[in-house]
């Protein structure tokens, strides 16, 4: 009975097969629970202005004021929140005055408008607190422009807005409350839901129904399967290591970062050793394992019974998913054949040749080095989590001397006056949003303010020309989109208040859920619910989602005419500020690694380590993100295309390496290879990656190979650990060198362009 109403097929089944793919596919619910927050505050308002009496043009204003505030509000603390929640009453209430007492002159409007537009760009430099109010405040001012009001209503229209805000604030803080220790308990729920799904990833591999034939047309899809789900294991790896430094004390914090980076890079070698090992002709492996530059695989090794253990490494393969579920011990090697070590290279011996390791051992012992780190983390979520943010600590000794270089030079300081970003971007703004004012008034003299929303939009999150036009022509398709759909929806529910309303706060939920993820679609709820309101306040009309989109694309084309006359920043000066913020954080990572393996002190420490990985994990991230106009299916530039997939492709490489070093440096004791006859290999190898990510990062030429240490040719042989170190330190610096190939150089006469030009055409 017990058995059958938990079953698959049963509600409680579903619900925690439902539950299962909102853990794994919004890492912490922080999408749900963004979307609840907002949802849950508008109710609220509504439901207590409806019983104060308060007409409909006020629900929507305030209802409006909840909605904005609920998504922009953010801050890393309770605390903060608060006080800023405290702060943003005030500027919509004078935001909302401003609006009313000017909208009997047109002109003062516009003009007020513009300048408020500049102040809520610019205030972005001072952090969230900053870009919420700034935020609230024009929100506020343009939601006014839509829902107008005489100005003897104002007090009334002060009581709502006060209303909403108190609703929201019960929400977010009494109802709803979203503490750093709840954010990390989702997060590891999420960590946990992300390993199940590489495990069945894994095991669907391994999987031996069908034909030969059959199995190779699914291999594609499943190997598809596994690289998105390892994706999903990695992000949420970050974002747990970001969460748990709040809500736990610096030695716990310390243990779980740890855990988490071995159990991430563990899975993603399992995954390629499992493609090694399994595939026909190795092919699927070595397009899948690209991005961590391993040897060719071996020819034509399989699970099966062509390698020694075959058979049982695909049982064991198979049974992944219950193995972890159970959380016990790791089950043996499978046969002494598969447990046994692979030879280690000679220290100065190139890259591998395709063929000179088992394959089918290597798999054995990368699953065994999984199942063991996933029971690590198991036992480092077994504790408690704290309330109250815990700062971490910190090794302050002095580091000692050692021949592996000192960390790259710190990152330029930001640049002031109208080069400061921000100042940029207000600058641009305010230009743009001119053009648009008097534009939109031509458009429709009622509805000129979309026009101006349009254009400022663009600029939120974005920092290039490239950006700015990749976002204003999604936002242009959400828009289209959601006229379509809503000249039907509107039309329909005429007449049908309660349906509207209650359709109305599903696009604010799909608004809120989706910001994220797809811009196009966020847009698209946007327009939908303006079609609804509109409907509710009796003032629709078809040819007002017409001039939604008329307005849409004219203020995005005015966005863009500003960012590319006015103070243009062109994607490709982005992308290589950002390319060599990534190459310092990766240099920096080498020689911490280094200098743990080398050094007799206890500096630095295993979560310095970890930290240091961390953060070149962070801003190879960015730089991903600040690629994406150029990475676009539509990119008119298709050699400057392959260039950035391949150097970004690199540098991901590059991030696993480091992942990988940091757990491998922390796993031993500080020093450990001060005696070994290998450490003058370790030295010359991290010193040849520090040296040319530091010369990339400052847009010079990588030059030769830096002279090896003193006495590297005779080293003696190293032990299996310290090959396997050498060998990501070899592969690490085989990938820079790579880069510094593919990367454009800066003309001879120029000033030299940091990080070599990721976003310029190859020469």
């Amino acid at each position: 009975m017990d058995a059958g109403r938990d079953g698959p097929g049963s509600p409680r089944g579903a619900l925690r097969a439902v539950r299962h793919v909102l853990d794994a596919t919004d890492p912490g619910l922080v999408r749900l629970v963004g979307a609840a927050h907002t949802v849950g505050a508008i109710c609220l308002t509504l439901v207590v202005l409806w019983a104060l009496g308060f007409a409909t043009p006020f629900l929507v204003a305030a209802g409006s004021s909840a909605l904005v505030w609920s998504m922009v509000l953010t801050g890393p603390k309770e605390g903060e929140q608060a006080v800023t929640h405290a702060l943003g009453l005030p500027a919509a209430l004078l935001s909302a005055t401003a609006a009313v007492l000017l909208a009997p002159y047109q002109v003062v409007s516009g003009a007020f408008f513009v300048a408020l537009l500049f102040v809520t760009v610019y205030v972005r430099r001072y952090g969230p607190r900053g870009t919420a109010l700034g935020m609230n405040a024009f929100q506020m001012y343009f939601v006014m422009q839509f829902v107008p009001l005489p100005a003897d209503q104002l007090p009334r229209l002060w009581a709502a807005l006060a209303v909403a805000f108190g609703c929201g604030a019960v929400v977010r803080f009494v109802l709803l409350r979203t503490s750093p220790d709840r954010s990390f308990v989702r997060l590891r729920r999420s960590v946990r839901a992300c390993l199940a799904d590489v495990a069945d990833a894994l095991a669907a591999l391994a999987e031996e129904e069908g034909d030969a034939a059959a199995r190779d047309r699914d291999r594609a899809g499943r190997i598809t399967a596994l690289r998105r789900r390892l994706r999903r294991l990695h992000t949420c790896a970050l974002m747990l290591q970001d969460s748990v430094e709040a809500c736990a004390a610096p030695e716990v914090a310390a243990r779980v970062r740890t855990r988490m980076t071995e159990t991430d890079v563990r899975a993603e070698r399992l995954a390629v050793m499992l493609l090694r090992a399994g595939q026909d002709d190795g092919g699927s492996a070595q397009d899948f394992a690209h991005h961590l530059h391993l040897d060719p695989p071996g020819p034509g090794i399989r699970t099966g019974g062509a390698a020694p253990g075959g058979d049982l490494l695909a049982a064991r393969v198979r049974a992944l998913p219950q193995t972890l579920a159970r959380g016990g011990p790791p089950a043996p090697p499978v046969t002494e054949a598969c447990a046994a070590p692979a030879p280690a290279p000679a220290p100065s011996a190139g890259p591998a040749r395709p063929g000179a390791v088992s394959t089918t051992a290597d798999a054995d012992r990368a699953l065994t080095d999984f199942e063991q780190a996933a029971v690590a983390l198991r036992e480092a979520f077994r504790w408690s989590p704290a309330p109250g943010p815990v700062p971490a600590s910190a090794s302050t000794s002095p580091a000692p001397a050692s021949p592996v270089p000192a960390s790259p030079a710190p990152a330029p300081p930001e640049p002031g006056g109208l080069r400061r970003p921000t100042t940029r971007a207000a600058v641009q703004v305010a230009c743009g949003a001119t053009l648009a004012t008097a534009g939109g008034q031509l458009i429709s003299a009622d509805h000129w303010y979309w026009a101006v929303l349009a254009c400022w939009m663009v600029f939120f999150n974005t920092s290039s020309t490239g950006e700015i036009a990749l976002k204003g022509s999604r936002r242009v398709a959400g828009t289209l989109a959601g006229a379509l759909v809503g000249l039907f929806v509107a039309s329909a529910l005429a007449g049908h208040p309660w349906p509207a309303l209650v359709l109305t706060l599903v696009c604010v939920f799909g608004m809120a859920y989706t910001a994220a993820l797809s811009y196009t679609a966020a847009t698209f709820f946007i327009t939908l619910m303006i079609a609804l309101l509109s409907d509710l306040l009796g003032s629709y009309t078809n040819d007002l989602l017409l001039i939604r989109i008329a307005e849409t694309a004219f203020g995005v084309l005015c966005g863009v005419a500003a960012a590319l006359v006015v103070l243009p920043r062109a994607t490709g000066q982005r992308t290589d500020a950002l390319l060599a913020d990534a190459l310092r954080a990766l240099a920096d990572a080498v020689t911490a690694t280094a200098r743990r393996l080398t050094s007799p002190a206890a500096d630095p420490s295993p979560a310095v380590l970890i930290r240091t990985a961390h953060t070149a994990d962070q801003r190879v991230e960015e730089l991903a993100r600040s690629l994406t106009p150029l990475l676009h299916p539509v990119a008119p530039h298709r050699a400057r295309r392959r260039t950035s997939l391949y150097v970004l492709g690199l540098l991901e490489t590059c991030a696993y390496h480091v992942r990988v070093l940091a757990v491998e440096a922390g796993r031993g004791a500080p020093g450990n290879w001060s005696r070994s006859p290998a450490r003058p290999l370790l030295e010359e190898r991290a010193r040849a990656v520090a040296v040319r990510l530091q010369a990339l990062a400052e847009g010079r030429a990588d030059g030769a190979r830096p002279p090896a240490a003193a006495g590297a040719a005779g080293t003696g042989a190293p032990t299996a650990d310290e090959a396997r170190v050498l060998m990501h330190f070899r592969r690490m610096d085989d990938d820079v060198r790579a880069m510094a190939e593919a990367l454009p150089r800066p003309s001879p006469p120029g000033p030299a362009v940091a990080g070599g030009g990721i976003g310029r055409e190859p020469a």
